[in-house]
Parts: C-alpha cells; structure tokens; sequence
C-alpha cells in the first residue's frame, strides 16, 4: 500500500490500463496533484487512495469501478466535483469527510447504504440525491452548512444519530411515511429547518 504516499511535488498522474484497483493509500498526501487520469480498466478505489490531496479539483471516476473504500477521498479539500459511476455498491466511511469545495452529488441506484461520516464536514455541499438508498448511518452529513433541503428516500425505515448535526442551513427535509425511528440529535444544530 502507500505506492506513491506523501510525493508532496506530484502533480499529475496516468494510470496504465494494466491497472485495475487503486490500493489502499496509494496517493495518501500527494498535497501537489491536480490532476489523475484513471483508466477503463479500474474497478476499484482503495481506501485512503487520495486521502489528503488537498489540491485535486475534480476526477473522473471510470465507468466500470463498483466500489469506493473508505476514507478515500477523505481531505481533498479542493475537490469541487465528482461523478460517482452507476455500477458504484459501496461507498466507504469517510469516503469523502472534509472534502469542503464539493456541492453536489448524486448517489448511484446501487448503493443501498451511505456509511458512517461519508460527507462530514463538506461545507460547500448544497444537493444530495439518494435515490435507493435503505440506510443513512450516523454523522454522514454532519456539518453540511451549505445543505439546504434534502429528500430522504422511502426505504430508509431509521434515522441514526447525528445524521444532520450542525447542518445550518438546512430549511426542509421531507421524512417517509416508512421511518420508524429518529435518534439522538439527528437534526440538532439544524437552526433554519422550516419544515
């Protein structure tokens, strides 16, 4: 793991075809790199992989990844868009905690679950869609400041704790008829919810 960890004045990357997982830390703290050109050929995204490359804007994530680990864009503080690929299951804890330029997402139908701080302390973050998702784990948006509605998607039977904490400039959620139960400071720190 770490393959190219803390190259400090790295600024960009191609990445051969023959590759197919980007392990575990592999750019961990490349504070330089801009950008990384991926290839087809990649189905994997390890955890940690871009942890801390605080200057990368955006990445285009190839078409055949089904699985982004945790922490793996975690610190890319710079990072202002990403498009999650359709054939995406999984998406790690922290996968993108602290990645504070990013606004939008859209989560893919095949991801069932949105892990444990996935999007904590994405500041710049105003849109999410979560269109099948079953499960919202604890503090996945929390300190989302910029997020101003969000539609919790009818699967979702449970909100777990601190899943909007902090979340200021939330005005509206709409709740499914199908959740049973809200817990401990879900919405807490949520001073502009309307309604």
């Amino acid at each position: 793991w770490g393959a190219f960890k803390n190259c400090s004045s790295l600024e960009s990357v191609t990445i051969p075809e023959s590759v197919t997982k980007i392990g575990y830390g592999a750019f961990y703290g490349c504070t330089s790199l801009k950008s990384i050109t991926i290839p087809n050929s990649v189905t994997e995204i390890g955890g940690s992989a871009f942890d801390g490359c605080t200057s990368l804007e955006n990445i285009t994530i190839p078409d055949g990844v089904t699985e982004i680990g945790g922490s793996a864009f975690y610190g890319c503080t710079s990072l202002k868009s990403i498009t999650i690929p359709e054939l995406v299951t999984e998406i790690g804890v922290h996968a993108f905690t602290g990645c504070a330029s990013l606004k939008s997402v859209t989560i893919p139908e095949l991801v069932t679950k949105i892990e444990v701080c996935t999007f904590e302390g994405c500041t710049s973050l105003e849109s999410v869609v979560l269109p099948k998702v079953r499960r919202i784990e604890c503090y996945a948006f929390d300190g989302c400041t910029s997020l101003k509605s969000i539609t919790i998607p009818k699967s979702v039977k449970k909100i777990e704790e601190g899943t909007f904490i902090g979340c200021a400039s939330l005005e509206s959620v709409t709740i499914p008829n199908g959740v049973k139960k809200i817990n401990a400071r879900a919405f807490m720190g949520c001073a502009s919810l309307e309604s």
